[in-house]
């Protein structure tokens, strides 16, 4: 039976004290004063943290962003980080077994665009918080340590609810996930293969009450997933599960490799525009890594194949465009690639984007955000940001945001899409 949780742990003394320090940050307290008409992008912020405990806010508006808020006595290092729709962030501190939540005060209410002074809004207390994910305005938090998945509404946290609408577990701890279906009236959480208990090999889902619906077992060494507007795809060690919602039932797919069955997915990237999937492909055991053993490819839930991007190297990391046309790789080079979603075309490249990824030692990897027709990438070894447009599907660099420090993960925070707002009266 899963088991139903509706109040989370609370530590009251941290709560308080990092709610006087965000108090502390360098926006003043009242809202700033609003043009009557303006783009989208005049009413975003991008949440920039370090590898050491605290996170910076700029204002993208400005011609030369400008920091707008430094948010000091963090946890610790912020080890996940993510936004449903820009409304509010959710930064996981692993080690220190909590979740943050923090609102950056720009986002769009009625038509209208509202700037406010950013806040932390407070935390939950969770063992092991480790992956997150979304769909739709519906966050998840999967806890490592007790194998639980926690579920927040995005505005209702903004409002100040700070309680899980819903947790869930299927089973004894273990290195899973979860997330929501899309429309957010159905959940799901990982299922421990009793076979390999660090691992999960399948899914239970679940109504908004708690109620365990269906479940599947088919997804051994599940790792990754990701949801748009089809569904959510799971990366299983053979191949991909993609899970879709047929009224009140659940259909389970899978998804092979299209010349190659031994592939496995472990990540996997969406946007809720687009309905293919971007995943990182590998034939897990196989060493040394090549690009003939790990590939990133596309999947496709319609004819159930997935296929690689021809890359002349191995990939660091990537992402999806918030459109979704575009998917965006890092090589180990430092090289940027982008490709086309629909075709596996690679449109263009950015040489040098960054340094090239060390082959020894501790480094950190670069993150990635978008919104509507732009990426932000971090850039950890010269302490910066990129800006980068993709006009015609060809990368360049149109603004460099000089963060200091060892910027690592990035968030865009307020209204992605493109157009035009109202100031909120």
């Amino acid at each position: 039976m899963p088991l139903l949780r509706s109040s989370p742990r609370r530590t009251a003394g941290a709560l308080a004290a990092l709610v006087l320090l965000a108090a502390c940050g360098d926006d003043p307290a009242s809202p700033e004063a609003r043009p009557d008409d303006a783009p989208a992008s005049a009413f975003r912020r991008l949440l920039v943290t370090d590898t050491l405990p605290f996170a910076r806010i700029y204002d993208l508006a400005a011609a030369t962003p400008t920091r707008v808020d430094s948010m000091g006595g963090l946890p610790g290092r912020v080890s996940y980080l993510y936004s449903p729709r820009g409304r509010v962030a959710l930064a996981h501190f692993r080690a220190q077994h909590r979740v943050a939540f923090i609102d950056g005060g720009v986002f769009e209410q009625g038509g209208a665009g509202v700037r406010q002074a950013p806040r932390l809004l407070g935390l939950h207390e969770g063992t092991l918080p480790t992956h997150g994910n979304y769909l739709g305005g519906v966050a998840s938090v999967f806890f490592d340590g007790t194998g639980e998945v926690a579920f927040w509404d995005e505005q209702m946290v903004a409002a100040g609810n700070l309680r899980p609408m819903l947790t869930v577990r299927a089973g004894p701890a273990h290195h899973g996930a979860g997330m929501a279906k899309p429309g957010g009236q159905f959940v799901s959480a990982s299922i421990q293969d009793p076979r390999n208990p660090a691992l999960p090999n399948g899914i239970v889902v679940y109504d908004r009450s708690g109620r365990a619906i269906d479940s599947t077992r088919t997804c051994p060494g599940l790792h990754g997933l990701a949801g748009n507007g089809e569904g959510v795809l799971y990366g299983c060690a053979d191949g991909a599960l993609h899970v879709a919602m047929q009224g009140s039932t659940p259909r389970f797919a899978k998804i092979a490799h299209a010349s190659d069955a031994r592939f496995g997915v472990g990540t996997v990237w969406a946007a809720e525009g687009q309905p293919r999937f971007l995943v990182r492909m590998s034939i897990r055991g196989a060493s040394p890594a090549s690009t003939a053993n790990r590939q990133i490819g596309v999947a496709d839930a319609t004819t159930r194949v997935m296929a690689p991007i021809a890359l002349p190297e191995l990939d660091w990391t990537a992402a999806i465009t918030y459109d979704g046309r575009h998917a965006l790789v890092l090589g180990q080079s430092g090289t940027l690639y982008v490709a086309d979603v629909a075709t596996r075309q690679v449109t263009g490249q950015l040489a040098r984007a960054v340094a090239a990824m060390p082959t020894s030692g501790t480094f950190v990897t670069p993150g990635f955000a978008e919104a509507a027709g732009v990426v932000y990438m971090t850039n950890p070894s010269q302490g910066e940001v990129l800006e980068l447009t993709l006009t015609g599907g060809v990368p360049a660099v149109a603004r460099r945001i000089r963060t200091g420090g060892t910027p690592e993960r990035v968030v865009v925070l307020g209204v992605r899409t493109d157009r035009r707002l109202a100031a909120a009266r």
